[in-house]
């Protein structure tokens, strides 16, 4: 492993202790009528946070860092909201993590390009498939599909997800339940219970996000936190601008992560696609 693909591991690893939990995220997302509403409230608390970061001179030793770390937490928590509110099935686990593709279409530009992600979103209809008698018995040709390598391994993500979720899978129970309430999600479980099947698919590693990607998130990222210092220094002299500066940076900064979730999360897997994959 290169220096870059270090640096955007720890990026990675930064982002998964910092982000917080996606469950709640979902949860103040769906109070919001949209993915618009949900990104300007969000950026609004973002600049707030970023100006205040500045206008005390004096403590920025302090205050940086922790508006770095509340920058990092506002790009997952925006990420998963932006999911939740789109019909997607917010994955984050050990092994499989939306936030991680997230990250690799930011450093693209947030063009999206299915190469350099490990998998699909996937939406809450598809699961919701997979738990059921037809979707089981669809499911071993979908694992045996010949696709292409990030859609195979959506299938067999899929088919993880739905048996994780019948095996008491706390975290998704609750991503679900908050989606579709007490009664839906109840309602689902107890469908997988009944008909999911335990097909030993194939545990399909994580990937590393690859040379070129890696240095793109370890550049762009360190280019975001490393204006601080300029806007720090605008501070010594104009308090206001170097404040303005900073939460300029921070709003330029979550709208572009905004920008490669909506895309990440409009391309999800459905429940259309599998059906039409397993003829």
């Amino acid at each position: 492993m290169g220096l870059e693909d270090t640096v955007a591991e720890a990026i990675v690893m930064a982002l998964d202790e910092l982000a917080g939990n996606p469950q709640r995220a979902v949860k103040s997302a769906l109070d919001c009528e949209s993915p618009a509403q949900w990104v300007k409230q969000e950026t609004t608390k973002l600049a707030l946070i970023g100006g205040a970061e500045m206008v005390i001179p004096g403590l920025h030793t302090f205050t940086i860092p922790t508006g770095v770390s509340y920058l990092l937490h506002k790009m997952g928590a925006i990420s998963w909201g932006i999911g939740a509110l789109k019909g997607a099935y917010v994955v984050e686990t050990e092994a499989y993590s939306d936030l991680r593709n997230i990250l690799a279409l930011w450093a693209n530009e947030s063009d999206f390009n299915a190469k350099i992600i490990e998998h699909l979103a996937i939406s809450l209809d598809a699961l919701r498939w997979a738990l059921t008698a037809e979707g089981q018995a669809a499911m071993p040709a979908l694992l045996a599909a010949s696709t292409d390598e990030t859609t195979l391994r959506s299938f067999h993500i899929l088919q993880k997800l739905a048996e994780n979720f019948v095996a008491g899978d706390e975290r998704g129970y609750a991503i679900v339940e908050a989606m579709l309430g007490a009664e839906g999600a109840a309602a689902a479980l107890a469908g997988g219970q009944a008909h999911v099947n335990h097909l030993n698919c194939e545990v399909m590693l994580t990937r590393p996000l690859g040379r070129k990607v890696s240095r793109r998130l370890a550049y762009k990222l360190a280019s975001r936190i490393s204006t601080r210092v300029p806007a720090k220094m605008i501070v010594g002299f104009l308090p206001v601008a170097g404040a303005i500066a900073n939460a300029f940076l921070n709003v330029q900064t979550i709208q572009s992560m905004a920008e490669a979730a909506e895309k990440y999360y409009d391309r999800r897997l459905r429940r259309e696609h599998l059906q039409a994959a397993a003829g």
